[in-house]
């Protein structure tokens, strides 16, 4: 009886414990963070008026463009996806990733700025529905910001 009991409370521990990746993973993500996400600006470039929408957005409608269409006039938008943990979180599995942009000068392959984000999804204890995500930083607009902080109207 008393083994029984033994593995039993084995059995709970293990399965209490299989929830912790979701915690590790996010603990993971901020020291990564902290180390290199966010927007970094090598060079600012000054576009004229018209190369900016009403709203102040340099290279109107970018987003719905091609990724090697949505940056005009010499320049270009990249983008990669590295997966550091593989996994499948709808089984309760996390996974780990790392999403890069970098603006980048054609003429001359010059990186005129860079935006980090990292992302973490699924690792839970239990999966109802819809496993859980996260993300550093919490801001979502990183493209968006980095096409902004490296194209400036020229007159602001």
């Amino acid at each position: 009886m008393r083994r029984l009991s033994v593995v039993v409370g084995g059995l709970v521990i293990s399965w209490l414990l299989a929830g912790c990746e979701r915690w590790d993973l996010d603990r993971q993500m901020e020291a990564l963070c902290k180390k290199d996400a966010g927007v970094k600006v090598y060079e600012k470039v000054t576009l004229p008026p018209e190369m900016f929408d009403q709203g102040g957005n340099p290279f109107p409608g970018w987003a719905t463009r091609s990724p090697e269409q949505r940056l005009v006039g010499g320049y270009r938008l990249s983008a990669s996806t590295t997966v550091l943990k593989q996994g499948e979180p709808l089984r309760g599995e996390g996974r780990l990733s790392r999403y890069h942009w970098q603006v980048l000068r054609l003429s001359d392959g010059k990186v005129l700025g860079e935006a980090t984000m990292y992302g973490r999804s699924g690792g839970d204890f239990i999966v109802l529905g819809h496993f859980t995500s996260n993300t550093c930083p919490e801001r979502l607009g990183l493209p968006r910001d980095l096409i902004h902080a490296v194209f400036i109207k020229r007159g602001d």
